[in-house]
């Protein structure tokens, strides 16, 4: 068997010069009392992507009893979360063969368990086939088994590159990406069709009684705040800050439509007393 240490070799795109720089930041801060500009906006990083990540350890906590308490899961929609669970696998296994460091990623993990709870919550209470569920459920165990092998870390795959030149003549020819690169480049969409099963739901029904507000609004501010941690610590990962953007815009949407259909329904329901 191939040892794994002695073949590691970490993608493109890793955070030894991050580390680098935070520990000359650190020797700096404890020798010389000295904080320069770039060694604040780390810190800051490091300090806001280890709040979200702590933030990640109940940030679906109050969905979880929401649906709990209500006995219901009616509004709430299982694609949504499966498909989370999906984003989660491929952006926690991108991060740990590019070596990020745990505090850029590390809610991804705490927010993969509580999306678990969240689909056996949902499968219950809607009464899904759990035959259907059950082998839906192995399918993704053997995918997450798989992302972290190394034959998925040293996987090529064959990609068309075109470029056009000034003369507006365009050359294409075949090139090849790392399995990771691709899978985390379509895993912004994933997680775009992931949000819209929901958004579209919330507009077609106006029930958002299920949805928490606080949830979306953790997600919301997470979100922007990795938007920085990525620009500062892995700038080079345009993949990773891109996902990270629209995702921020998508939990938008959804916390504007907790707040417009929640207070329609609260204004109905004084108007009817």
């Amino acid at each position: 068997m191939r040892d794994r240490n002695s073949s590691f070799r970490p993608m493109a795109g890793g955070s030894s010069g991050s580390r680098k720089r935070l520990a000359e930041c650190t020797s700096m801060l404890l020798e010389h009392f000295s904080v320069p500009g770039d060694c604040a906006t780390l810190f800051l990083s490091k300090v806001l992507g280890y709040c979200v990540m702590l933030g990640g350890i109940a940030f679906k906590v109050p969905q979880i009893l929401k649906i709990h308490r209500n006995k219901s899961a009616g509004g709430v929609s299982i694609s949504q979360f499966a498909l989370e669970m999906c984003v989660s696998a491929i952006t926690l296994s991108f991060n740990y063969h590019i070596a990020a460091p745990f505090s850029t990623y590390g809610e991804s993990f705490f927010i993969l368990l509580q999306n678990i709870v969240l689909v056996f919550q949902i499968r219950h209470y809607q009464q899904i086939p759990f035959s259907s569920f059950g082998a839906a459920f192995a399918v993704w165990i053997g995918f997450l088994a798989f992302l972290y092998s190394n034959q998925a870390r040293d996987m090529k795959i064959p990609v068309p590159m075109c470029d056009v030149s000034a003369q507006g003549v365009s050359n294409c020819a075949v090139s090849t990406l790392p399995l990771q690169h691709c899978l985390q480049a379509i895993n912004t969409f994933i997680m775009i069709v992931s949000r819209l099963p929901q958004i579209f739901q919330n507009f077609r029904t106006k029930n958002v009684e299920n949805l928490s507000i606080i949830t979306w609004g953790l997600n919301l501010a997470g979100s922007v705040i990795r938007v920085f941690t990525t620009m500062r610590e892995l700038a080079d990962q345009l993949i990773l800050l891109a996902s990270f953007v629209i995702s921020a815009v998508l939990c938008f949407i959804v916390v504007l439509q907790i707040m417009l259909y929640g207070k329609k329904k609260v204004s109905k329901g004084t108007k009817q007393s």
